[in-house]
């Protein structure tokens, strides 16, 4: 099957990509070297999550079965009593969307069994490709590295390598901690302690998985049952370092969109927080900013500020706002955020709240706080998202597109125009059809090119880590990689030349004041007129990228 190396309509774009391909080998390097990475089904995986699906047992995180969703009982007194008509219909409709939510899902988790049991003993190898920023995506249908835990952990490295030392089995077991949960705020030893301390719980989910569940209570339930079977078998040899390690072992960065805005103004409060520096216990950014909401609300007399604190503010209902808010989340999906985590422990955990069935106003509430405590904490991602929104705004003003190289070469190429309907009116038989017709026009999108400018740019320089990481893994003869943006997943015995690499690409990326150069790209575009108004870059702080170098939670 033929397809294009890098996913973009613009022709003009890929032509210019054509007569430029050898000013950025490093990126075409890096995707030779994923491809050659061979696969095969983890079959003890496999087999418990189609058991799992086909006897509608709720384990691991699932999805359902949609015909499991049962209706509400309908009231006695339906007929003479409209309010309860009214609330049994609201409960059947809410029934309603739940099944068609489940549906999709439940039919993709048996299409990505199927597709597995298809390549059941068979080695297979995913092609890749990028998006336009530089992301690098497996063309694959369903069963993909970068697809749910559950098709993740049904994939494993074909070609392994023996475990060999003390260090690989280390890494080993800080991932299964790591991929269970319970430790991975808490310093290295105690992640190893972790280990020790529940081997029997471990051995027993792996001998019987479907009776020793204690495994689907994981953050990542199926990876980590995946991480057990490889334990067993590894414990099951004396843990002889002959062993033949073949499961991906991740390593994930902290919070790696908040890290790319702390190293290109060097700002030492954002490098503290999201572990760019050395320390000894690993900084939780999503912490700091829980801590910030209860500050706020404990300072405020509005009656909700008492019903959230009771509730419980910590860092799980913090982490999807501000994992997004580098990629220009805006007020109204961080309340949507906020409502979906509410709704979902309500669901997994039965937890009560406080707020009522119409959940809006005290989710916009809580909204409102968590974006001031974000903006408290991260000033410096702040301060240079605002700048380049300003010069996004200036670049579309001029009906031009963003265009940019990354540090290694590749050019971007970012536009988005402004869209035109048309209705057309035509006839069936003796039926009048209308329709709309949408097309792009000439004009630049200025409000949508100034809020995709900060994910853009920050996709391409994480793909570009990723990409000089892989190139440089490479040569330390790491030859297996299972790559998900920014995590890192590699074999055990291979896990700190992958770290090492990972660190020496982030430095000699941001040894170029990639920010300036961005800059000075954007100028060049604009007219005169408008590089008067073009805004000063953000402050510079004194933060030391090279000490990324000794950070051992940069990417844990």
């Amino acid at each position: 099957m033929h397809y294009n190396f890098i996913k973009q309509t613009n022709k003009r774009y890929l032509e210019e990509l054509n007569n430029r391909w050898h000013e950025f080998p490093t990126v075409s390097q890096a995707v030779n070297t994923m491809q050659k990475t061979e696969w095969v089904i983890n079959k003890p995986v496999l087999d418990v999550l189609s058991k799992c699906v086909d006897n509608s047992w709720d384990l691991g995180k699932i999805p359902i079965n949609p015909e499991d969703i049962p209706f509400p009982p309908k009231p006695f007194d339906i007929a003479i009593n409209e309010d309860a008509r009214k609330q049994y219909k609201r409960k059947k409709a809410k029934v309603h969307r739940e099944r068609a939510k489940a549906k999709s899902k439940f039919i993709q988790i048996k299409q990505i069994i199927q597709e597995a049991q298809f390549f059941l003993d068979k080695g297979f190898y995913f092609p890749y490709q990028l998006d336009f920023r530089g992301r690098i995506y497996p063309k694959a249908t369903l069963l993909s590295p970068q697809g749910a835990d559950y098709a993740r952990a049904l994939i494993k490295f074909k070609m392994g390598k023996p475990m060999g030392s003390n260090e690989a089995f280390d890494n080993f077991a800080i991932a299964g901690a790591g991929l269970y949960g319970d430790t991975d705020k808490e310093e290295i030893q105690i992640r190893k302690d972790w280990v020790v301390a529940n081997a029997d719980k471990i051995l027993a989910c792996a001998n019987n998985p479907l009776e020793e569940t204690w495994w689907s209570e994981a953050d990542k339930p199926y990876s980590f049952l995946a991480w057990c079977f490889e334990y067993r078998d590894f414990a099951n040899t004396g843990f002889d370092a002959d062993f033949v390690a073949t499961l991906p072992i991740h390593s994930d960065c902290s919070n790696s969109g908040l890290q790319h805005y702390s190293a290109m103004i060097k700002d030492e409060i954002g490098g503290k927080a999201t572990n760019l520096v050395p320390a000894n216990k690993p900084s939780d950014v999503y912490a700091l900013v829980a801590e910030e909401v209860k500050k706020l609300l404990i300072a405020d007399t509005d009656p909700l500020a008492d019903l959230w604190l009771n509730y419980g503010i910590d860092r799980k209902i913090c982490k999807k706002p501000v994992m997004c808010v580098p990629y220009s989340l805006t007020q109204y999906s961080l309340r949507q955020y906020v409502q979906d985590h509410v709704e979902k422990e309500l669901n997994e955990n039965n937890k009560k709240h406080p707020f009522g069935e119409d959940l809006f106003k005290p989710t916009y509430y809580l909204t409102k706080k968590i974006w001031s405590a974000i903006e408290k904490v991260i000033v410096g991602a702040r301060d240079t998202m605002k700048f380049l929104k300003d010069v996004a705004t200036l670049v579309a003003s001029e009906n031009l597109p963003i265009v940019w190289t990354t540090p290694l070469g590749l050019p971007i190429f970012m536009s988005t125009y402004k869209k035109q309907s048309k209705r057309v009116k035509t006839q069936m038989g003796d039926n009048i059809i209308k329709l709309s017709l949408t097309s792009d026009t000439d004009e630049i999108n200025s409000a949508k090119m100034k809020q995709s400018v900060c994910p853009n740019l920050i996709h391409s320089l994480d793909a570009s880590v990723l990409q000089l990481s892989v190139v440089k893994a490479s040569k330390y003869g790491v030859d297996t990689f299972s790559l998900v943006h920014d995590s890192f997943g590699v074999l055990a015995p291979d896990v700190d030349y992958m770290s090492l690499s990972l660190r020496e690409a982030f430095c000699e990326i941001y040894s170029q004041d990639v920010l300036a150069n961005w800059a000075m790209e954007m100028k060049r575009m604009l007219s005169e007129k408008n590089q008067k108004k073009f805004p000063s870059l953000p402050a510079k702080g004194n933060l030391d990228v090279e000490s990324v170098k000794n950070s051992i939670f940069f990417c844990v």
